[in-house]
């Protein structure tokens, strides 16, 4: 299932006689990851109810929120006794309603948490996500107003937190203030992680950062970059510049900034390879931003080829009609 493959996760999963709540657990993450959410509710009810436990649970509602299958996570979550719903339990039905824009519902529910838990950091991110998503600053800022006393010690959740709300700025439109939150990050010390991608060509891994010229074919691999970006722009593709999460400098252009992301020239590595691959699979450290989704969409169709991206979140499947599994949803 991390691997992609939930069909054939599901081969092995009805290989097993009596399947255990790991079995379980296992099978609904794989659908879970590949944006089969359906799949994985349809298993969750054929579950014996004595055997459901708090990773089953969390694994359905995970699943029904990387599809945003409200009504089933909703049923869920109420079927689960109070005393059992964890924290893991109340942080992903928060997370499930703030990738569908039901931030109101999140913030009652993350209002009846606290009233007797101290605050989650986990629970913010999916606010501070969710407002990104919007390109709602104000959204960003109550959010983050919110969590910053409890952050002082805690450097990684700091460091995402302060830049979910410089790029919540930038793509707003607010550069000047996103700007600002970044020099401050910068003073402080704190780094944001930098952006990784691996991907296996004849039997070799190999890893890219973001800008990388370390390869020994990095020469090919940005021609190839640029050649296939012109194509893409005859058939309507156009950087979004809002995606931009850092200080450009003054030799630098947007689609010049963009095209460097690291996923980017693992795909441009695979589409060198001759014969050319119809199938690219890349596993990236950080979120796909939205327009390395859009990009990676348009070269899936445009190439004519299937690309599977697992970012730190799941699994994206962009086919060759120009779909992404996720259904845009990330």
């Amino acid at each position: 299932g991390k691997a992609s493959s939930a069909y054939r996760a599901r081969n092995v999963f009805d290989q097993i006689s009596q399947p255990t709540n790991m079995s379980y657990s296992a099978m609904i993450n794989a659908y879970g990851l590949n944006g089969s959410g359906r799949e994985a509710v349809q298993l969750y009810r054929q579950i014996p109810t004595e055997i459901i436990d708090d990773i089953i649970n969390l694994c359905v509602l995970n699943a029904c929120s990387h599809s945003s299958l409200i009504n089933e996570a909703e049923e869920i979550f109420r079927n689960i006794p109070i005393e059992k719903r964890t924290e893991k339990i109340y942080s992903t039905m928060i997370d499930c309603y703030n990738r569908s824009i039901l931030v109101n519902k999140a913030e009652e529910l993350l209002n009846q948490y606290e009233e007797s838990h101290s605050p989650c950091y986990s629970m913010y991110m999916s606010f501070l996500s969710a407002a990104r998503n919007q390109r709602d600053p104000l959204l960003a800022q109550k959010m983050f107003d919110r969590i910053e006393p409890y952050l002082k010690d805690q450097d990684i959740y700091a460091t995402s937190a302060q830049v979910l709300l410089a790029n919540t700025y930038a793509l707003a439109g607010d550069s000047a203030t996103a700007s600002t939150i970044r020099t401050k990050m910068n003073q402080s010390g704190l780094k944001k992680l930098a952006g990784l991608s691996w991907t296996v060509v004849n039997g070799k891994v190999s890893k890219f950062r973001a800008h990388d010229r370390s390869h020994k074919q990095s020469k090919e691999i940005y021609a190839e970059l640029e050649r296939l970006t012109n194509e893409l722009k005859g058939h309507g593709y156009q950087c979004d510049a809002s995606w931009i999460s850092r200080p450009m400098m003054n030799d630098e252009t947007e689609e010049c900034v963009l095209s460097g992301h690291s996923e980017r020239l693992a795909i441009a590595f695979n589409l060198i390879q001759r014969p050319i691959p119809k199938r690219i699979q890349i596993m990236k450290n950080l979120r796909v931003c939205g327009d390395c989704h859009t990009f990676t969409k348009r070269v899936a169709e445009v190439r004519q080829c299937t690309i599977i991206v697992r970012d730190a979140n799941r699994t994206h499947h962009f086919y060759p009609d120009g779909r992404c599994s996720c259904g845009d949803f990330f």
